[in-house]
């Protein structure tokens, strides 16, 4: 899978990429990111990203212009087909990011996550992404709130969608049996687990965990799965 990641701040993601899974996973070449800063699309003498908002003053606006050529640099400078990628804007959206939004991502071969700042970006570039791209363009939200910075909307999509790729987790089956699986038909459903010691202030591990026993462990587990 190949990032591609458009913001104003690409330090903000340093350590998200450097460590764990998703570092491993780049070294694997299994995941790639790159980052493109609208400001160098910014044709002005001093590179400014914002503006004030028609009749509105209280908030400053991202320019259309910088994000519309940001994106369409990443689509021209990688060749990229329609078929290839999607246009994600992590936003406010009535549309809420789930993991079958995770599923669909990980299948992708190009995700373009666009990441704002201040109230938010002129309108002009949701009709040009409409126009242009509309099967590509999708709005998601991670749920009813508002954030001051949207790169963290963009990790947690990331994070939840690179974890299904095969050998990002080396486990298959903690990619398929999971609380919010399409096996499970989304259900969020869990069972309880357990580690050592086998007594923690008086709560015992279930003797069932205890025997061995692989067929009566999975009848256990089948039993006591749960809404989380």
């Amino acid at each position: 899978m190949f990032l591609h990641i458009v913001t104003l701040f690409p330090e903000i993601f340093d350590s998200f990429f450097s460590t764990s899974l998703l570092k491993k996973a780049q070294e694997k070449w299994i995941l790639k990111i790159d980052f493109c800063n609208p400001r160098e699309f910014c044709t002005d003498k001093h590179q400014q990203i914002d503006d004030e908002i028609y009749w509105w003053w209280a908030w400053m606006l991202i320019k259309a212009e910088p994000i519309i050529d940001a994106v369409e640099s990443i689509i021209q400078k990688n060749n990229l087909k329609k078929s290839d990628f999607k246009i994600i804007f992590p936003s406010p959206s009535k549309e809420v990011f789930n993991q079958k939004y995770s599923y669909t991502f990980s299948k992708q071969e190009h995700l373009i996550f666009v990441c704002w700042r201040y109230e938010w970006i002129d309108y002009r570039r949701e009709l040009y992404m409409q126009k242009y791209y509309p099967e590509q363009f999708q709005k998601i939200s991670l749920w009813q709130f508002v954030l001051l910075w949207w790169e963290v909307a963009t990790m947690t999509m990331i994070e939840s969608a690179t974890r299904l790729i095969p050998w990002v987790i080396k486990e298959s089956e903690s990619r398929q049996n999971e609380s919010y699986s399409l096996k499970e038909n989304m259900q969020n459903l869990e069972e309880p687990n357990y580690t050592r010691p086998e007594n923690v202030k008086w709560f015992q591990v279930p003797k069932e965990l205890l025997t061995g026993d692989s067929q009566e462990i999975s009848q256990w587990r089948k039993d006591n799965r749960r809404f989380l």
